[in-house]
């Protein structure tokens, strides 16, 4: 779906795996910089690179004319396809480097952050070209730069990238909204990024879980999410005084069944989340 002049969104619905009768539906949302060449704002997961590949084409144009993947952090459904379209392209990868090790290395992050279905969501490890930081500028071609704003919380390299010229955001999974899955490392971290956010004021922001969201809808969508991250902190601490052991599967159950969560997300990958309330 063609957004802007040069932004296209490409939505891929996928399946996470939890047990043989379990699985959750989700989806992503990848964005393409279609200009005299081709950017891209994360990978989707693995089987995303075909869709990519497909909806290039519609536009007249090839996936091997991909000049540059542009990471907001390394989870699964973010790098998925980034090896794939590196490897028919040759493009320029670029990450923070607190999610360097997690990108190339997709054994260790399978081993430090075992998501269920991981081996199917990810393609496997990509070499990170460029390390960027906090107000980094990056040049994609002449005319048309993206700014790095740094977002942790979500995760610990996690960023967004936003385009000065246009105001629109690229935002990852720096806002995270009632209702979705809560994944997080650190709260404090999380709710500054969201007044980073906030200060910054986009007059788009493109999420990776949401719809587009107008200027007229981002003070609100911000406050919702700055709110239902204090929820799940005092959720975790009050069902935390009923609990000895807070790293049980219990004490998780317990604290999505208070947040009116499916009882099927319960399972080790909301581990830091709750910890991070405590």
């Amino acid at each position: 779906m063609k957004l802007t002049n040069y932004i296209h969104l490409i939505k891929y619905p996928f399946v996470i795996p939890i047990a043989p009768d379990k699985k959750i539906e989700r989806f992503v949302n990848i964005f393409a910089i279609i200009a005299e060449k081709i950017h891209l704002i994360d990978t989707g997961v693995a089987d995303s690179f075909s869709i990519i590949e497909k909806y290039l084409m519609e536009q007249g144009r090839n996936i091997k004319e991909v000049d540059s993947i542009l990471l907001t952090h390394s989870h699964p459904d973010h790098i998925g396809s980034a090896r794939q379209i590196q490897k028919v392209s040759g493009c320029t990868v670029f990450a923070h480097s607190a999610e360097k090790k997690w990108i190339e290395n997709t054994e260790l992050q399978f081993s430090q952050r075992p998501v269920p279905g991981f081996f199917k969501l990810v393609g496997g490890s990509v070499q990170v070209d460029y390390e960027i930081t906090n107000n980094k500028i990056i040049e994609l071609e002449q005319g048309l730069n993206l700014k790095c704003i740094y977002t942790p919380g979500h995760s610990a390299g996690s960023v967004c990238f936003y385009s000065e010229k246009d105001k629109i955001l690229f935002s990852g999974d720096a806002i995270l909204l009632p209702g979705e899955i809560p994944i997080f490392e650190n709260l404090d971290d999380y709710t500054n990024s969201l007044e980073k956010i906030r200060n910054l004021k986009p007059k788009l922001i493109l999420s990776a879980w949401d719809e587009p969201r107008q200027v007229n809808e981002i003070d609100l969508l911000l406050k919702k999410s700055e709110n239902y991250i204090l929820n799940i902190q005092n959720v975790s601490k009050m069902i935390a005084e009923d609990f000895e052991d807070t790293n049980s599967m219990e004490f998780y159950k317990a604290i999505i069944q208070k947040l009116g969560l499916p009882e099927i997300l319960v399972n080790q990958l909301l581990l830091k989340s709750f910890q991070a309330c405590l």
